[in-house]
């Protein structure tokens, strides 16, 4: 009471609300400055704007950010970094580069922030070539990245499959004595994950408990990823018990992880242990879970069924079997293989029989289709040469003598009724799956049981500084160049290791 208001304290509890997440008052704060006649600042819109930012509103960001400019008022550099973050968080990295552009010619130099934010945002529209480029443009304007943009720069680098560049950067950083993050380390592992190179995923866990990093689940769970790519079961398994050592709780991307690299090395009862594990550690399943779990157990029909059904009552798969009077439809896009497989067999096996048993209700239905997805709606469980959801049901339907009808939609399988009727009828009312004959052929003609052949290549490890070898900070390079190490070839000892022997 008493206390006349000025742009001092309305940007102060603006700034207030923006610490706190609360934008809408933010936004009424500046209105209510502007009808109070209190001098409008900069930092009082920088604050409103970062208050949307943290709200995840950025149309209400755009719109205070030309308000201010209407109002006279010049946008700052921390104007601009704020816009870029809010871009970012929406995930419009066009509007970022954008903005980025907008404050360059506004005379603004190479902001370091606004460039980490800028690279962030292409980061997450898998844009690692102009994320790159803006990296080179930061340091060539006389700008010095930091960590946070070291670690986005390498975080776009490798979604976009440049694993070799963001571990070259990753080897920058500590050359150049940055102070490396559990974030940093994420991103090299992740980075490992793509280029299948688990080995120097063990180097740099390694290496993190030699610099003092604490590991996390997150770093866990990248380094699982790439033993579950890697076909590498047992090191992942060895991974679970090195989390214990280090207090670190397994959660459910870990488990998944551990049970798709079960399916991938063909070890179906570990898988399932792992599964039944989850109920009795109080991890709970989910989609992904299931998924997994069908992908490792797909050579044992009925628990497989069983499985799935589980799944089906607990609506993880819900809207995969679709069944009318005049069309029938299997929906698979978001089935791993091996669920995939399970549920083609319980959907004709089981779910049709009305249909099997009685051909004059199968006579009335016009359409009988399987979706499988393709391209961009179809990345689950995507293997290596081709393998994939498609390639299996064609052949599962072959070996059942089910016929295609053709058709241009590469997404979906139609299958010919007359024929499939005909099929029925020779059979007694019901469907033959010759499972030896899929068996064999997903033996020869599947990534089932095939074992990725990359070579390993593992960098020189980076240490702290010991006494009198440099000031507090510096990292030092061990090693000379890279080892590379030649792939494994496949045979039944590699085999044998890779399905839970020793590393």
């Amino acid at each position: 009471k008493g206390v006349v208001k000025n742009e001092v304290t309305f940007s102060s509890a603006i700034s207030a609300c923006e610490k706190s997440g609360q934008w809408r008052i933010a936004i009424s704060l500046l209105d209510q400055m502007k009808r109070e006649g209190a001098g409008q600042t900069a930092i009082a819109y920088n604050a409103a704007i970062s208050a949307c930012e943290k709200g995840l509103v950025m149309p209400k960001a755009l719109e205070i950010f030309e308000q201010m400019k209407r109002e006279g008022i010049k946008p700052t550099v921390v104007t601009y970094s704020a816009l870029i973050s809010a871009a970012e968080k929406s995930g419009q990295w066009k509007l970022a580069l954008e903005i980025l552009e907008e404050m360059k010619a506004a005379g603004h130099g190479a902001n370091v922030i606004a460039y980490s934010a800028a690279i962030s945002a292409l980061s997450k529209g898998q844009m690692w070539e102009k994320a790159w480029e803006i990296f080179c443009e930061l340091e060539a304007s006389g700008g010095k990245p930091s960590i946070v943009t070291y670690n986005a720069t390498m975080t776009a680098l490798e979604k976009g499959l440049q694993w070799q560049k963001a571990l070259d950067l990753f080897d920058t950083m500590k050359m150049k004595n940055m102070p490396v993050t559990v974030v940093s380390y994420g991103s090299a592992i992740s980075a490992c994950e793509k280029g299948l190179q688990y080995r120097q995923t063990l180097a740099y866990l390694d290496e993190m408990t030699e610099m003092g990093i604490k590991k996390n689940v997150i770093i866990f769970g990248a380094a699982m990823s790439c033993m579950e790519k890697s076909c590498r079961a047992d090191i992942a398994f060895q991974l679970m018990d090195r989390m214990k050592l280090e207090g670190v709780a397994p959660n459910v991307h870990i488990y998944n992880s551990a049970i798709s690299a079960c399916a991938r090395c063909s070890l179906w009862e570990k898988g399932y242990e792992l599964f039944q594990e989850m109920e009795r550690v109080g991890v709970a399943r989910d989609v992904v879970t299931y998924n997994a779990v069908l992908d490792a157990v797909s050579s044992q029909i009925e628990l497989g069924r069983r499985l799935f059904k589980e799944g089906v009552e607990k609506g993880f798969y819900s809207r995969v079997s679709r069944l009318g009077t005049q069309w029938l439809e299997l929906d698979l896009h978001f089935l791993s293989l091996g669920g995939g497989e399970i549920a083609l067999g319980w959907w004709f096996e089981e779910c049709l029989v009305p249909y099997l048993i009685n051909t004059s209700k199968l006579e009335a239905v016009q359409s009988i289709s399987i979706v499988t997805g393709y391209g961009k709606t179809r990345t689950r469980g995507s293997r290596l040469n081709d393998d994939g959801m498609r390639l299996r049901v064609r052949a599962m339907l072959k070996y059942m003598n089910i016929i295609e009808s053709p058709q241009p939609n590469k997404g979906r399988i139609h299958v010919n009724k007359s024929e499939l009727v005909k099929e029925v009828n020779r059979n007694g009312g019901k469907i033959i799956f010759d499972i030896h004959g899929y068996n064999k052929f997903k033996e020869e003609e599947t990534t089932a049981n095939k074992f990725p052949d990359v070579p390993q290549s593992v960098r020189p490890r980076f240490r702290p500084a010991r006494h009198g070898e440099g000031p507090p900070g510096t990292l030092i390079r061990e090693g000379g160049a890279p080892e590379t190490v030649p792939p494994v070839s496949g045979y039944a000892p590699d085999r044998d290791a890779r399905r839970g022997g020793s590393a």
